[in-house]
């Protein structure tokens, strides 16, 4: 009679509340070196981040004895040279390294995982001594990392988490990289394992690397799950954002913040939840760990000796525009046009990935403007291709979409109307007027021209003729020949709006 009491007296007795800290990054892109705080309104800059900093304020929140799970939301991978070093034939291997170091429990695929092929985004995903999580990306119909989840207990919690990437991956990663991978629906794949899941789980995190507008999307589409870790759009949520139930975070790029998501669990729910982006200042590391320090250094001098050396002279800033004409858009491609000899070359703005100030210009600065193996190719097209291009090119202007086209050999004017159409004005090709019945050479990047043609063009390139040359090595070749650097914005992409005229 006494074990029958027992055991009604806890079946209405309130569950017991639990506590957990989730502590996730995103976006790191190999920065292993702390970066000047652009956005401080102070000169000079204090530095933010780096693998020794973030190594710190991690360490720092595992000094509180409190149960932590830490994850990363993907795209590990380029931004600077040591996702270009190979350790034990494992490019990137030094970072990784890094993020062993300090000791993750799991990581999503980003799209950028792809940038040195499949083939090294598995001996990566092999070298890392946490789990590498994947439930929607598909090699020849097989899970590519055949880990979708995993279950950690923290705490006294059971924590199950699920990897995800994003559905779009085809549009950002170039298609030579992806032969054989599908993506499913990001929804779908979640459900499925939450399901199989929620009763072996109290909490269910989804680690995905899609941005924070399709977080949101997704949170709409599914249930049972609790919190999504976020990464892709690289923002910068002060605050979680609640939706249908769940909790959406995600802290920046770069390892300039560590977002500290504080859980109290309870009956399988978050009962209550603390929440704070951690900037990760170098000037407030106190005790630095000496073995991360070391291998800082160690990549650092080996990035010195081999990038470190000047190019040549820059005489004028270089600022890059996702939306306009850049004086740093037209120096690139006007190199790749003259290095090539063709008509006109094009390359897609959201491809250049660094302002620079004037002064020494290194093969260092060349390779982090220009972090992705990205090969030029020659094509051909006709005249009025070439005016869907610009047509193309304008309506993204019109949409402010980013990512248009930087040009050169070829300039045009159009203007937006006040009903919010664009009408092309003019268009020449080295100073001549387009003749839509002549046949033209062009250039561009590999990138481009196998599967993001149609979305940057307009048209589908039916073939293009590989030049061998990386686009990197093309630009650093050409300062080197040409090494007083100067370049403007001289009127290549003119746009008048009638909507803003009274």
């Amino acid at each position: 009679m006494k074990r029958l009491c027992l055991i009604l007296l806890c079946c209405f007795l309130p569950s017991f509340a639990q506590q957990l800290t989730i502590l996730h990054t995103n976006d790191t892109h190999a920065q292993f070196e702390p970066t000047p705080a652009t956005w401080v309104q102070k000169n000079p800059k204090p530095l933010i981040g780096g693998m020794t900093a973030l190594e710190y304020f991690i360490s720092r929140e595992r000094e509180k004895q409190q149960p932590i799970l830490l994850l990363d939301a993907g795209d590990i991978m380029t931004g600077t040279p040591i996702a270009k070093m190979a350790r034990d034939g494992v490019t990137g291997g030094g970072f990784m390294d890094m993020l062993n170091l300090i000791g993750y429990d799991a990581m999503t695929i980003g799209n950028h995982e792809f940038d040195e092929g499949q083939e090294n985004l598995l001996r990566l995903a092999a070298a890392a001594q946490f789990d590498v999580l994947s439930a929607n990306l598909y090699q020849n119909e097989r899970l590519i990392t055949q880990k979708p989840y995993a279950i950690y207990t923290v705490g006294g919690v059971r924590v199950g988490v699920i990897g995800l990437t994003l559905s779009r991956l085809f549009d950002d990663v170039a298609k030579k990289n992806l032969d054989g991978i599908r993506v499913q629906d990001p929804a779908i794949a979640a459900q499925t394992v939450i399901d199989e899941i929620e009763p072996q789980t109290d909490l269910i995190v989804l680690l995905t690397h899609q941005g924070v507008e399709e977080d949101l999307a997704l949170a709409d589409r599914i249930h049972g799950a609790d919190v999504i870790v976020g990464g892709h759009s690289h923002s910068r949520l002060p605050e979680p954002i609640r939706r249908n139930g769940l909790l959406v975070v995600q802290a920046d790029s770069k390892t300039r913040y560590l977002g500290r998501l504080a859980l109290t669990v309870q009956a399988d729910t978050v009962a209550d939840y603390r929440y704070q982006l951690i900037p990760t200042w170098v000037d407030s590391v106190r005790k630095p760990n000496p073995r991360m320090q070391e291998l800082v250094r160690q990549y650092k001098e080996r990035i010195d000796e081999e990038y470190g050396k000047p190019l040549g002279k820059l005489k004028v800033d270089w600022r890059r525009s996702n939306q306009q004409e850049s004086n740093i858009g037209n120096y690139l491609t006007d190199a790749v046009r003259a290095s090539v000899g063709v008509d006109f070359a094009v390359l897609n703005s959201g491809g250049i990935r660094k302002d620079l100030n004037k002064g020494v210009l290194r093969k260092l600065d060349i390779v982090e403007i220009l972090p992705f193996s990205n090969n030029v190719v020659k094509f051909t097209c006709s005249g009025a291709e070439l005016r869907t291009m610009v047509e193309s090119n304008a309506r993204a202007t019109l949409r402010q979409e980013p990512g248009i086209l930087q040009v050169s050999g070829l300039s045009y004017a159009f203007r937006i109307t006040k009903g919010g159409t664009v009408e092309i004005e003019w268009i020449k090709v080295n100073g001549r007027a387009l003749d839509v019945n002549k046949t033209y050479t062009g250039a561009t990047v590999d990138f481009i021209i196998y599967g993001q043609a149609e979305k940057y063009f307009g048209f589908p390139v039916q073939t293009g003729d590989a030049t061998g040359l990386l686009l990197a090595d093309l630009v650093m070749d050409y300062v080197q020949k040409h090494p007083n650097v100067r370049s403007k914005i001289d009127g290549r992409i003119r746009c008048t709006d009638l909507r803003k005229k009274k």
